[in-house]
């Protein structure tokens, strides 16, 4: 527990910090640079001494920890504001490291390979390359606002879902090549080099890369044969994102995606444990259903009020488009991505196209007959 407090305590400076330098370098305009790191600096000093009351007479070790506080604080600052002096302040992700350049044919074949897939209709086809690739620009305009006025956009949008998706493919696809330590490294390495390609040749959306720069940290601690926690995991994804592409503070998808993890790790173990657990561990459908609503409206608490800010809007009935729809779109992509490889290997079956574009229609239906309710 000390570890933890100690890493959020420097990375909640450094967010902190990066919020107050993107206000003063961008927001506020180059003239109040000096400005927004003097405030930068009262706030830590403020926030140094609460720090300093609430544990009485500091020791070595405290003053360590403020004193690394303090750094990252104003090194989230200088770094917002440095990127705003030379115009990377709005860099959504790793796009602005101009890797979407060297991906742009990968990107176009992956969407292509997605076109030649012969679904009965072209907009199930423009939904899967959704869903796969990030491209809307040929879903229809009454879909785009089912999923809108429903509640469904984040289902839409590319984001951390979608990456965890392939993350469980990869898991299991790996898990062939078996669990002695060169096995176990090499699988790392594979599920981190596919994550960082898929991140890539799909724009390297904000919520994208947080659930990247996720995957790269715990894979990484399976190869030096360390333990995670998700709160250190959380924290050191916030701190690094931010130390690429400050702007980012400032993405509605940024904001959203952590919050959303806030909620996860914060709020849903307490709501999960409300429906206590059977005497032989055992899940019955009624805790199933349970846990997946308590993890909807985890979300949607954290979520809401940057929802409302961004968007001026809150989903009325968000808990049952997340109960039906998101399992339902989590089967569409595992069978889209099925039918997508292996019809570009002349072996798809017909009826597993068929299986795909059907399931597809009753998201469709499912979204317009929630949007129907009063």
């Amino acid at each position: 527990m000390r570890v933890e407090r100690d890493v959020a305590g420097i990375a909640l400076f450094f967010a902190a910090g990066t919020a107050a330098g993107y206000w003063s370098g961008h927001i506020a305009g180059p003239a109040s640079w000096t400005a927004g790191l003097v405030a930068n600096g009262c706030l830590a000093s403020v926030l140094a001494l609460a720090a300093i009351a609430s544990s009485g007479i500091p020791g070595n070790g405290t003053c360590r920890i403020l004193t690394a506080c303090l750094m990252f604080f104003f090194a989230g600052g200088l770094c917002s504001i440095s990127a705003s002096m030379y115009g990377q302040t709005d860099a959504p992700g790793l796009t602005a490291c101009g890797i979407s350049r060297l991906t742009d044919a990968h990107s176009a074949a992956f969407r292509e390979m997605i076109d030649n897939v012969p679904y009965p209709d072209r907009s199930c086809s423009a939904l899967i390359k959704a869903f796969l690739s990030g491209d809307q620009s040929d879903i229809p305009d009454n879909l785009k606002d089912a999923f809108r006025d429903s509640g469904a956009s984040h289902i839409l949008a590319l984001s951390g879902m979608h990456l965890g998706v392939l993350y469980g493919i990869l898991l299991k696809a790996t898990a062939v090549m078996g669990n002695f330590p060169a096995a176990r490294k090499t699988r790392s390495v594979a599920i981190i080099a596919i994550s960082a390609y898929y991140t890539a040749i799909t724009g390297a959306a904000a919520s994208l890369v947080r659930a990247f720069i996720f995957i790269v940290l715990n894979e990484t601690a399976k190869i030096t044969g360390r333990d995670t926690r998700p709160a250190n995991v959380f924290l050191a994804a916030l701190t690094i994102q931010l130390a690429v592409s400050p702007g980012n503070i400032a993405s509605a998808g940024f904001q959203l995606s952590y919050l959303a993890m806030a909620g996860i790790y914060i709020l849903y173990p307490w709501m999960k444990s409300w429906f206590p657990e059977r005497e032989d561990r055992k899940r019955g459908p009624m805790k199933r259903i349970w846990d997946a609503a308590a993890l909807t409206i985890s979300c949607q608490i954290f979520t809401a009020p940057a929802a409302w800010i961004h968007f001026g809007t809150f989903p009325e009935y968000f808990l049952i488009t997340n109960l039906l729809a998101v399992p339902l779109s989590t089967f569409i992509m595992l069978t889209a991505i099925a039918v997508v490889l292996l019809h570009q290997c002349g072996l798809c079956p017909e009826w597993l196209i068929m299986v795909n574009w059907h399931s597809v229609r009753l998201l469709n239906s499912t979204l317009s007959t929630i949007c129907t309710l009063p």
